[in-house]
This record gives C-alpha cells, sequence and structure tokens, in this order.
C-alpha cells in the first residue's frame, strides 16, 4: 500500500480474498500506512458445495455487520464481490448511510530496500560445456513401485562419464513414479545431477509453487520446464489436464522463485537455484517459428535446451545453423531405434518425432534380429553430424530399458570427440 501510495495511486484497496474478516485484517494494515482513500469489496468467505451446486451461506445481516468493521478501520468505499446479492449491499447501505470517513491514525515505517539475490549456482555439467561433451542420459520413469533399477542403470552411466540423468514426468502422458521423487533418488543415491522434468499438465499454478519449493528444499536444482504431452496421448480414463500456464508460464515462475519471490511478488524468504532448461522441437515444418520460440524461452530466463529426438541428418545442420546466435547450450537428442514397427510406430503415432522415409527404410531392410544393431549404426551417424555441427553435448533416449544400447552410444560420442 506505501509503495502504491507513493507510486501516485488514487485510491487503494483490496476485493475478493476469503471473506470480509480476512480483508479486514488486510485494510487495518493499509490504513495505517497510507492516507489515500481505501476500497474493500469482500466476498463472502468461501462457498460450499450443496446439491450439486456452489452456495454462499454467509447472511446479509452478518455482511452488513462486518460492513461496518472495515468501515471503522478506514475503508470509504465499500461494496461486496463473489456471492454477495442485492440484498447483501441493501442492508449495507443502511448500516452505513450517513456515516462520515472514520479518523485514522498513520504510522510511519520505512521501505525495506530490496537485496539483490545472490549469485546462482549453474547446474555442474553446463560449466563442462565445450571443454569435453556434455552426456545427457533419460532412463525410464518407472510404471510402478520398483525404482531401483533405474538407480542400477544411473550407476552404470555415471561410471561411463555421463554428467546428468534425465527424469521424464509421466512421458506421452502415462502413469509413472514421481519425477522429483526419482530425481532425489538419483542425487542421493547415485551422485549424479538430476534434470527433473515439470510439466504444467498436471498441476495448478498452487501446486506448479508447492512442487518447486519442494525440489528446492530436497536440492533438485535442476528442472526441465515443459508443457507436458496432451492427455489424449495416453489415453488414460478420467484424467484432465490442468494448464494454467504453458511452459512459457513455467519458465517465468522458475525465474520468480530464483529472484526470491513468487508469481504473486510474495517473498518466499530465500531465493531458489534453479537452473531452467527448455525443449526445442527441430522438427516441426517451420524451423524459424521454433527458433523464435526458443529465443522467447532464453529471454525469460532458460538456461539450457534439450532437442526433440532426431533422425535427419539435413535438419541437425540446419537446427545449429539456424541457432548459432542463441547463446545458450542445445543438445541434439537422439533415441536408438529397435526395430522396423518401433520406427513406424514413433513416425505416425508420437507427438514430435518425425523420421525420414530413408531412415525407416533401413529398419525394414535389416537382416532378422538385427535392427537394433542398424539402429545404433543410424544413431552414431546421426550423433557424428550433431557434434560436427557444434552440439556441445548429446542427449540420449534409452528404449525399452536397453541401456547397453545407450551405453554403446556414449562411449561412441567420447571416441568421436577425442579425435
Amino acid at each position: 500500500a506505501l509503495e502504491l501510495s507513493q507510486a501516485g495511486a488514487d485510491v487503494i484497496g483490496g476485493n475478493c480474498g476469503s471473506g470480509p474478516g480476512y480483508l479486514l485484517k488486510v485494510l487495518r494494515v493499509m490504513a495505517e500506512v497510507t492516507d489515500c482513500p481505501i476500497s474493500a469489496f469482500p466476498n463472502l468467505s468461501f462457498p460450499q458445495y450443496m446439491e450439486g451446486r456452489f452456495v454462499y451461506r454467509s447472511e446479509p445481516e452478518y455482511f452488513a455487520q462486518r460492513a461496518e468493521e472495515i468501515y471503522r478501520a478506514g475503508a470509504t468505499l465499500i461494496g461486496g464481490c463473489c456471492g454477495t446479492t442485492p440484498e447483501h449491499i441493501r442492508q449495507l447501505a443502511q448500516r452505513l448511510k450517513g456515516l462520515l470517513p472514520a479518523p485514522r491514525k498513520l504510522v510511519s515505517i520505512r521501505l525495506p530496500e530490496r537485496e539483490a539475490p545472490p549469485p546462482r549456482r549453474r547446474a555442474p555439467f553446463l560449466d563442462r560445456a565445450g571443454k569435453e561433451p556434455i552426456l545427457i542420459v533419460e532412463l525410464e520413469t518407472p510404471r510402478g513401485t520398483l525404482y531401483e533399477r533405474v538407480l542400477t542403470g544411473a550407476r552404470m552411466m555415471a561410471d561411463e562419464g555421463v554428467h546428468a540423468i534425465s527424469v521424464a514426468e509421466n512421458p506421452l502422458a502415462s502413469i509413472r513414479m514421481s519425477s522429483l521423487v526419482l530425481s532425489y533418488l538419483i542425487q542421493r543415491e547415485v551422485g549424479l545431477t538430476a534434470i527433473c522434468h515439470i510439466t504444467c499438465r498436471d498441476r495448478n499454478l498452487l501446486g506448479l509453487h508447492s512442487e518447486l519449493l519442494g525440489a528446492d528444499a530436497l536440492g533438485v536444482h535442476t528442472i526441465l520446464a515443459l508443457t507436458g504431452d496432451p492427455i489424449s496421448v495416453g489415453g488414460v480414463a478420467g484424467v484432465s489436464a490442468v494448464f494454467d500456464v504453458n511452459s512459457f508460464g513455467l519458465i517465468q515462475l522458475l525465474r520468480s522463485l530464483n529472484e526470491g519471490q513468487n508469481a504473486l511478488g510474495r517473498s518466499i524468504e530465500r531465493p531458489t537455484n534453479f537452473t531452467i532448461g527448455v525443449a526445442f522441437d527441430p522438427n516441426r515444418t517451420r524451423l524459424e517459428a521454433e527458433v523464435h520460440r526458443l529465443e522467447k524461452k532464453v529471454a525469460l530466463g532458460a538456461d539450457f535446451a534439450m532437442s526433440q529426438m532426431l533422425y535427419d541428418a539435413s535438419r541437425i545442420r540446419q537446427m545449429y545453423r539456424s541457432t548459432r546466435h542463441i547463446p545458450i547450450p542445445i543438445f541434439a537428442g537422439f533415441m536408438p531405434l529397435v526395430s522396423a514397427r518401433n520406427a513406424e510406430f514413433l513416425h505416425n503415432e508420437v507427438p514430435g518425432f518425425k523420421i525420414p522415409e530413408a531412415v525407416r527404410r533401413r529398419m525394414h531392410e535389416a537382416p532378422p534380429g538385427t535392427a537394433w544393431q542398424e539402429g545404433i549404426r543410424i544413431a552414431k551417424e546421426l550423433i557424428e553430424v550433431a557434434l560436427e555441427s557444434g552440439a556441445p553435448g548429446i542427449y540420449l533416449v534409452t528404449p525399452f530399458q536397453r541401456v547397453g544400447m545407450i551405453l554403446e552410444l556414449v562411449r561412441h560420442v567420447q571416441r568421436v570427440w577425442a579425435s
């Protein structure tokens, strides 16, 4: 209220909230720090669900009584918000008729100077970019309670020099273990940085705040901010999407928390220390539009990007040519194909996948039982193109828990970089 008064506001007040009693407490504080006229438009507190509809049960007489208390606290413009009816306003007006503005006693306060947040500590793997090939591996998030195999796979990756484990959140809108919990377990048990995927699909803005504050408390500080796959992709009955914000809004929220404030501008007492990752889809028909989206994400606070899975050598080259001006590292994504059927399914049914006909033909022509080896050969060729095009590192997704295929590709990346 003091800041608004100093900025030249003509009237300062509050509306809605959680009832006249709550707004009364707020207005008493306002009245002590500003001589501006104060307005108050409380709602009737929380509605109750009765016989198939929401009903506000606060009586007009009670509302008028509380309105008089609000008047005595210093409000000079009083009305009603959610739930109020003409009868509520009639009794309010009758009770306050003829009253002059109540006297107010100002208290001198000084606004505290806002301290700049402490410098952020970025995810360690970003400091290695350019010095060595950054390796990010995604292991399949459990569909049930058995997470131990993920930790085993993560240990194998750590032994091979992988820098971070990517942890997907309910990929393709399917039911999986919490990405935050699994990320915490990986960091605690294995010691590798976990890149925790957080989607806007599964939580409202309130839930996103809670999840991110919890992530900071657990030390899970590297977040991939995603909108999330459509619910229709997963085919889970009775599930609905939320989408209070999209990935851009989530990036803004993460940046606000890093600055010590929530999305409403209120202090969270201690700034968070998130490294913000974002998705980049170079497979779209209009690559320039996707590059523009990435530019916007960088402007909002993104620290690094991970691409959708790539199967087209020419598109890889084009991607890195088109993003030379982007000041953050972009890690090229690859998932080795395991069969011709797998290739056709991904190309035709999974959002974000675009596999050229020549690549699918190679999978079809592979001798029986050797298609997965052809998939590795294709991935190796594409990885070489990415590294030659300037990729600072590679993002590998494990198909069907086949960790051995990923280990072979990890070693290939290291050999190519060394040569």
